[in-house]
């Protein structure tokens, strides 16, 4: 009998307390587990050790604006998947996120559904093997 798969971390970079919970709810019983961090320096420090790098990242967190922040966590890791949390989500937006190394805007109030279906799209951009047969995570 084989073990259940150990989860794949999501690292929230949110200073909100109901994003938290919101998205802990969500994730129950999925294979994604929640880690939280509250600065762009300890997403940075989480991301480098992640097994699957997929950050959401609040729009609204304190210190450097969230263009700031994606480029310099793009710059951690290969085929990281930066999804930008924010209160609305518009064309112009989007566009702006994947201008700053992005791959995502989810917008709030999370709906389970939405939410596991970008994790899961997420996750097979950060893990899919490329031409080489190798994995491009780092």
């Amino acid at each position: 009998m084989s073990a259940a798969p150990t989860p794949a971390s999501v690292i929230l970079a949110s200073a909100r307390g109901d994003d938290r919970v919101a998205l802990r709810e969500a994730l129950e019983n999925t294979p994604f587990a929640l880690e939280t961090t509250l600065d762009l320096s300890a997403t940075a420090a989480a991301l480098a050790q992640a097994s699957v790098p997929i950050v959401l990242y609040d729009r609204d967190l304190p210190g450097p604006g969230w263009q700031e922040a994606f480029e310099q966590l793009a710059s951690v890791r290969k085929r990281v998947a930066l999804i930008l949390l924010s209160n609305v989500s518009d064309p112009y937006l989007s566009d702006e996120v994947a201008e700053h190394s992005g791959f995502d805007v989810l917008t709030r109030p999370f709906q389970r559904q939405e939410v596991l279906s970008l994790l899961l799209f997420a996750r097979t951009h950060c893990t899919a093997l490329w031409p080489s047969g190798r994995r491009e995570l780092n």
